[in-house]
């Protein structure tokens, strides 16, 4: 448990008061209610089939109460829907919290088998393939959604394969909505294209960021339909977009740097999901000199907690300052506070009204996870002079050699840097004499062929000799989750499986 001193619930009672010193409402359900009374002619979601202004999407959010309320749905109700990247699907999320329910998406890509076993655990009132529903009257219920009442519960399998469905109330939606809102200093123009999936967090958030304040989203189906991509953009005169580091990559790889005919417009780029390299952030301050370029600290227990604006140059390791609902701690394996710094790391506690309710069903990996409001997370870090939270790495990513501990992303930072890599992933391999070596995992830039002692060699002129790989293991792609983050312990067997 964390120490009482800290004082997290008192901590938390007062950040919870400062929530409505800002643009503020109980639920994502008011804030879209207010902005249609105010501004119902202004563009609230645009996908591929249609757009809706906020009259038009708060009147289509009321049609699909009255539908859902015909079936019976109401307060506590779990709805479970098959995603798609749809505003239809959005209004269908906000009738359901209209009533009272709470709303549970599914990933498009999960195979049917997978939806049955969702639906077997969660026991929803309703399980829906799409967003359609049959017509009826619209119907708005005399009470708006409570703050502390469940709003959502979304699946994430994360890091350890495990899955976990991470309850949120709807506190804790609208405070994830204004730590994106304030950090991303939206303009009241602002029109954001979110390529990324509405079923999971990154891609939800954003677009709830967006419509806290009465701005306008567009949606499409990823990035690899480069065409449909760029014409949204054209289309709807975007100045923003949300990408991961992966989409990125690919959008380059469809499209070159046709991205960079934007520069002029777009006022900023928000990436989120996994870390940015070093390499990324040189190559896209290159490519939008006139943008203001965000990386995002963030997971699904604990919101977009900590932002970093990396149009400039700084220290790789930062992630940025916290977000105005966060607050940061450093602390043992023991849940106990610690004094960081560089060469004192520690677990990173985060506390927030934007932090889940808990796991569902699983009081006990709650209890691991959840002390005094933090959410203690599985990552390395530590807090710098400056106040600015600094990644070093996941729990078990981190590499004991001997004693000495190594950050895996600061060997690939290294490694990338040589300008002869497409991707790497650096892991820990077992080794008799000091318990954990690091091995390298590179695909190499297409037309090169970097041979591995030239790549240790370089990488000896910036690391320490206990920080170099053992290995350096030629892969054709390094493997990555459906999120675009590295998989480290699945390399060795991507490599073996290769050499078949």
């Amino acid at each position: 448990m964390i120490e009482a001193r800290l004082d997290g619930a008192a901590r938390l009672e007062a950040m919870c008061r400062d929530m409505r010193s800002r643009l503020y409402a109980d639920s994502m359900a008011a804030c879209v209610r207010r902005w249609a009374e105010q501004t119902p002619d202004r563009l609230c979601v645009a996908d591929p089939d249609e757009a809706m202004t906020y009259g038009a999407f708060w009147q289509r959010v009321l049609e699909k109460a009255g539908a859902l309320r015909l079936r019976g749905i109401g307060p506590g109700d779990r709805v479970l829907a098959r995603t798609v990247q749809r505003g239809d699907f959005l209004a269908l999320q906000f009738a359901v919290h209209l009533l009272g329910g709470v709303f549970i998406p599914a990933a498009r890509q999960l195979p049917p088998e997978g939806l049955a076993g969702l639906a077997e655990r969660l026991r929803p009132v309703l399980l829906l393939q799409d967003s359609r529903l049959e017509r009826a009257g619209a119907y708005l219920p005399p009470d708006m959604p409570k703050p502390g009442d469940t709003a959502t519960i979304l699946y994430t399998t994360g890091t350890t394969g495990q899955s976990k469905g991470i309850v949120l109330s709807h506190r804790a939606e609208v405070a994830v909505a204004q730590n994106v809102f304030y950090g991303t200093e939206m303009e009241p123009d602002t029109v954001e294209l979110i390529p990324m999936p509405i079923s999971h967090s990154y891609g939800l958030r954003h677009v709830f960021g967006l419509l806290l304040g009465g701005r306008s989203a567009v949606l499409c189906d990823g990035v690899t339909m480069a065409g449909d991509f760029f014409g949204l953009m054209d289309r709807w005169g975007v100045n923003a977009v949300s990408l991961t580091p992966a989409a990125v990559n690919v959008l380059r790889r469809v499209s070159g740097d046709r991205l960079g005919r934007y520069a002029d417009r777009l006022r900023y780029i928000q990436l989120g999901t996994a870390g940015v390299d070093a390499v990324m952030k040189r190559e896209l301050r290159a490519l939008l000199p006139h943008s203001r370029l965000y990386q995002y600290y963030s997971s699904t227990e604990a919101g977009c907690a900590c932002i970093q604006d990396f149009s400039h140059a700084g220290d790789s390791r930062r992630v940025g300052r916290p977000a105005v609902n966060s607050h940061f701690e450093i602390v043992d394996d023991a849940g106990r506070p610690i004094r960081s710094g560089e060469e004192a790391w520690g677990r990173i506690a985060c506390l927030g009204p934007m932090n889940m309710t808990g796991y569902d069903g699983d009081p006990a990996l709650t209890a691991r996870t959840m002390a005094e409001g933090y959410v203690i997370s599985g990552d390395i870090g530590y807090l710098d002079g400056e106040g600015c939270l600094c990644f070093v790495g996941r729990v078990g990513d981190i590499i004991n050699a001997g004693g000495f501990k190594v950050a895996p992303q600061e060997v690939e930072e290294a490694a990338m840097a040589t300008g002869l890599l497409a991707e790497c992933a650096c892991c820990g391999a077992p080794d008799a004499v000091l318990g954990q070596v690091p091995v390298l995992y590179i695909v190499p830039r297409p037309g090169a062929a970097p041979e591995p002692t030239a790549i240790i060699a370089a990488l000896s002129k910036k690391l320490e000799a206990f920080k170099l790989p053992r290995r350096v293991v030629t892969l054709r792609a390094v493997p990555r989750n459906a999120i675009g983050k590295i998989q480290r312990d699945r390399c060795e067997a991507a490599a073996k499986e290769e050499e078949r």
